[in-house]
């Protein structure tokens, strides 16, 4: 009997260490300004995207793309943009305590292609630099 109580033990305690390791790892909470609501900032944009709040979104996009364009021709343009497909950071690469530039892995009917995005802290919000060619890496025609 005091064998298997060892071993229950033993096995509860590694359970629960495995677990807390694990959640750990993948909790991005506040970890640094990458992170938005434990995810990434491409992913968060993803979930703003799908729940039609694309003001928000622009909150969080820079560069010549988006300077100095009206609010509502953005909202407009980030509407029929086609960014519903599956995708996951698989890399980072700190360029300077600022920026950083973000590799992605996506699925888009069964075909996988990473592409990379570069993102600046502005203001204490990370933002990622839009010009013609991120949009049309970001937002597949």
């Amino acid at each position: 009997m005091k064998v298997v109580l060892k071993i229950f033990f033993i096995s509860l305690i590694t359970l629960c260490l495995s677990k807390s390791g694990y959640s750990q790892d993948s909790n991005c909470l506040y970890k640094n300004p990458l992170c938005f609501y434990n995810t990434d900032i491409l992913n968060y944009l993803q979930v703003l995207h799908k729940n039609q709040q694309y003001s928000k979104m622009i909150t969080f996009l820079y560069g010549p793309n988006i300077d100095g364009k009206d609010k509502k021709f953005l909202e407009e343009s980030l509407s029929n943009a086609n960014f519903g497909y599956s995708l996951k950071r698989v890399g980072i690469k700190e360029k300077n305590k600022s920026s950083w530039s973000l590799t992605y892995q996506r699925t888009i009917l069964g075909t996988s292609e990473t592409f990379k995005i570069d993102c600046e802290l502005i203001k204490d919000t990370c933002r990622i630099y839009i010009d013609d060619k991120a949009w049309q890496t970001i937002f597949k025609k």
